[in-house]
């Protein structure tokens, strides 16, 4: 089977209207071929996180930010999804936000921050964008297909390279069969912008301002 590949930036994830026009969008793309969705951090989420390493890195108190990205985001989950949907988001939003704080501690000890606690924390926003929209075309997805969330890290492999990251394709490539298997049908929601190198740490392959 055939894939049509979409992307969807940070403007267009704003908030749960454009989330509702996105998953409209999605599904009426949804015929005789694959949808992979590609999303970015919803619009501001990724200034946030790269804001809360620099306050961390400076000393900053970092309770108040956090809270006010939970609010932010559950916000928008209720206003999208039904209480037993919302469940699960909120569940690995709370994990999140508890790894991202420990990183924030140890920033704040150190008092600076390595390319990789950067990549790692401001990584996150793409992650809770297409969790929130894969859980809202689940919730709509009558002959859709399967829909499945997929995390980029789990597939893209990148080493160093002179402008950047390069793309390992061989490993991508086993690592992309291993989690959408030839079989699968139906719509892929992945996190933009995110990888892991060779020895599985973060990466981040660029950004577009959201």
């Amino acid at each position: 089977m055939s894939w049509l590949v979409h992307k969807f930036g940070g403007t267009s994830l704003a908030n749960a209207a454009s989330f509702r026009r996105v998953a409209e969008i999605v599904r009426s793309l949804r015929g005789a071929d694959n949808v992979a969705v590609v999303v970015s951090a919803m619009g501001g989420m990724t200034d946030q996180l790269l804001a809360l390493i620099r306050g961390a890195a400076g000393g900053e108190a970092v309770d108040g930010t956090l809270a006010a990205l939970r609010e932010r985001y559950l916000a928008e989950a209720s206003a999208l999804l039904p209480d037993d949907a919302i469940a699960p988001l909120l569940e690995s939003l709370d994990k999140d936000l508890a790894d991202i704080r420990s990183v924030l501690q140890a920033l704040s000890l150190v008092r600076s921050a390595s390319h990789r606690s950067r990549d790692l924390v401001s990584g996150f926003g793409e992650m809770w964008s297409a969790r929130l929209l894969t859980a809202l075309l689940k919730s709509r997805s009558s002959g859709a297909g399967e829909v499945r969330f997929v995390n980029a890290r789990d597939i893209l492999v990148t080493e160093p390279g002179e402008m950047g990251p390069i793309v390992i394709w061989d490993e991508t490539r086993r690592h992309l069969a291993r989690v959408l298997q030839p079989s699968f049908a139906g719509i892929a929601v992945i996190t933009g912008y995110i990888a892991a190198s060779r020895d599985g740490l973060p990466v981040t392959l660029g950004r577009n301002g959201s």
